[in-house]
């Protein structure tokens, strides 16, 4: 594919990342169709770029996906993007779970993308010029085509980086963003993504949003948009798992989203769509019933604590749930999905909601996480949709206050010959706190729509 597109990394860990892929975002997403797809799943980064992006993020995970696939899901994103902007997750030169190749400058050379860094110089002189000269060194093979400085005051300090970076580094600047506003972004940031509860008030809602566009008009946008358009081309990839399967055709999926589901691993989405089914989408707080004619259902994402209400409220639609998955409609609620079908969720608050109760239990939320934790697990036999062993990633941890459940989806290895049972088989329904990757596992995905085409459409 031919479409523009680059690589934005950051020289060091930290939030100067963030304030720049939202400000490139917010910036060229004014003229184009923008496609954001992370390198490695960063939680707070992902809902930044979901809030602000026309097009969902999407994520490329290095831990799961082998170049190959990487190359044939990029393909298949890229189809109905202007650009793709590619954001690492980890800083530019470190890998993703110690995973070969999962770099940023390896994703450059193989994508043959222009690669922006980010160098976060608040309160920091000269000496953070060297970091940019070291990924210089250590990035001989990429084409490093800019860098944006954040932060970086009036200060003698300050001066001397600046100077340091024009004298020295010889890459041309493509933004600088002042510190009055990347110290108000990094407040707010610390403030919206922390899970210490803080006095006064939080920020208001979309202001991360907005400090990113005002970040916006400090990048030379132009500049930016001619680099994207500066790549290689590459070669059509054959595709393996994102292709059409007649068994799909003519089924229709209703896939829940909408407060206070977030719909992350957006990937599975692509690879029931890429199979021919129709997405049918439900807000699961504002819409009283199922899709008609719907086959099947996917109830898929992170949740937002706050917005847990918006369902709890919503006792149609919750008595349709409970009564269509009862009666056997196949379903794959994961992750944040999972927690909708318990009977009872208390959220890490200590608030207390009653939800759709088709899996037999009640838990306590105890914590999120920003990044994937990897498990590998092996399906049990009573699992409607996976088989064997397989990977699969989670986000939070939860406490079962009350269990009845005997039968369990996956046993999860915890350290030599031990393990422990996870997810529930109720019916035709996967309910998991785990994540699956369609793209990693495509069995999975047949599997679904198999049941959905022996089910027949539901009412």
């Amino acid at each position: 594919m031919s479409v523009p597109r680059f690589i934005v990394a950051g020289v060091e860990p930290g939030p100067a990342l963030d304030l720049v892929a939202g400000a490139l975002l917010a910036g060229l997403g004014e003229q184009r169709s923008v496609r954001p797809v992370l390198i490695g799943l960063d939680v707070p980064l992902w809902r930044l770029l979901y809030k602000g992006a026309a097009k969902a993020p999407r994520v490329v995970d290095p831990a799961l996906h082998s170049h190959a696939l990487a190359a044939e899901l990029y393909d298949y994103w890229a189809e109905k993007a202007d650009l793709v902007m590619f954001v690492a997750a980890r800083p530019v030169l470190d890998r993703w779970e110690g995973v070969e190749g999962s770099r940023a400058v390896d994703f450059a050379q193989r994508l043959d993308a222009p690669l922006v860094l980010v160098l976060d110089a608040r309160d920091r002189g000269a000496t953070a010029a060297a970091a940019v000269c070291g990924v210089q060194a250590l990035a001989k093979q990429a084409d490093v085509a800019g860098l944006v400085v954040v932060g970086g005051d009036d200060s003698a300090a300050g001066r001397e980086l600046m100077e340091s970076l024009r004298r020295d580094v010889a890459l041309p600047l493509r933004g600088h963003i002042p510190p009055q506003l990347s110290e108000q972004f990094v407040r707010q940031r610390a403030a919206a993504t922390s899970g210490v509860r803080t006095l006064g008030p939080k920020p208001a809602q979309g202001s991360e949003q907005r400090l990113c566009a005002e970040a916006a008009t400090y990048l030379r946008l132009d500049e930016l948009e001619a680099i994207a358009t500066q790549r290689g081309y590459l070669p059509a990839v054959r595709r393996r798992v994102l292709v059409p399967q007649p068994a799909a055709a003519g089924l229709s999926l209703a896939v829940a989203w909408g407060p206070p589901l977030e719909p992350l691993a957006l990937e599975n989405v692509d690879v029931l769509q890429a199979m021919g089914v129709e997405l049918m989408p439900l807000n699961i707080a504002r819409d009283r019933e199922l899709p008609a004619g719907i086959s099947g259902l996917l109830m898929a994402g992170q949740l937002d604590e706050a917005k847990l209400a918006a369902l709890a409220e919503n006792r149609e639609l919750i008595g349709e749930l409970a009564a269509k998955i009862g009666e056997g409609l196949p379903t794959m609620a994961l992750g944040g999905g999972a927690l909708l079908l318990l009977r009872r969720l208390a959220d890490s608050h200590g608030r207390s909601h009653e939800l759709v109760g088709v899996v037999p239990a009640e838990a306590e939320l105890i914590e999120w996480y920003d990044r994937p934790r990897y498990v590998r697990v092996a399906a049990t036999r009573d699992n409607p949709f996976d088989e064997g062993e397989n990977t699969l990633y989670e986000l939070f941890d939860l406490e079962f206050l009350m269990l009845e459940q005997e039968s369990f989806a996956y046993r999860v290895e915890t350290g030599g010959d031990e393990s422990q049972a996870e997810g529930f088989a109720v019916h035709r329904c996967l309910a998991s706190s785990l994540y699956p990757s369609f793209a990693l596992c495509p069995a999975m995905a047949e599997r679904f729509v198999a049941a959905m085409r022996l089910g027949g459409q539901w009412h």
